[in-house]
């Protein structure tokens, strides 16, 4: 592991337990084992760090989409990705738990995410393109709905770790899961019969994968 990489490693473990507001360079170093001075050799302040780690949060994610947005993509495929990704968000957590003021402290993290919500929503609009090709959703409820479910989709993946942090009240382990399901639910009503059956049984999978 680089000197960089432990950094980010401890900074990660330190903003997911106390938050960003409180985290200093002082805190980082300590946990890294370096002077402060050594620490700010590589990252002048927190901002910085925290920089760094939504730009892995966004790679990782990138990844799973890059693997998945081909032409052919089914339910399982789309299951899998919000599976991944949601675990990916839960191991940066802090981003979400801290958005607001990240996004107010940070403006270059603001700009990025607003960028980055553009380019997803075209990927987004292609995955359901491929989903109604293959007979497994229906066509577009009404005019503009498909840009209200991306926002739904948005809203969700963005906030739903405040949900998961002060407010679940189920077993640790079913978590990810419980909520996993809360965003995929959003995408059932849409689902022709073809697509429901393929749902019921990726689901079924996943259930078994679990146990």
């Amino acid at each position: 592991m680089s000197t960089k990489e432990k950094i980010l490693a401890e900074a990660l473990a330190l903003f997911n337990e106390r938050g960003t507001d409180v985290v200093t360079v002082r805190h980082i170093a300590q946990a890294a084992g370096m002077s402060h001075g050594n620490l700010c050799y590589h990252y002048p302040n927190t901002d910085a760090i925290v920089q760094s780690l939504y730009n892995q949060l966004v790679g990782h994610i990138n990844e799973q989409i890059t693997a998945v947005a081909t032409p052919g993509f089914e339910l399982i495929a789309a299951g899998q990705l919000v599976a991944h990704a949601m675990e990916a968000l839960y191991r940066y957590r802090f981003l979400l738990l801290d958005f607001a003021g990240i996004m107010r402290r940070i403006p270059a993290i603001r700009d990025q995410h607003q960028a980055l919500l553009k380019q997803r929503g075209l990927v987004f609009r292609q995955l359901l393109a491929y989903l109604r090709e293959a007979g497994l959703m229906k066509p577009e409820l009404y005019a503009g709905h498909d840009e209200h479910l991306l926002t739904q989709l948005f809203i969700v993946g963005d906030f739903w770790i405040a949900s998961a942090e002060w407010l679940y009240e189920g077993e640790a382990a079913d978590k990810l899961p419980y909520y996993q399901q809360v965003l995929t639910a959003l995408l059932v009503p849409l689902l022709t019969e073809q697509g429901w059956k393929q749902w019921h049984e990726a689901a079924e999978q996943s259930r078994e994968s679990q146990t």
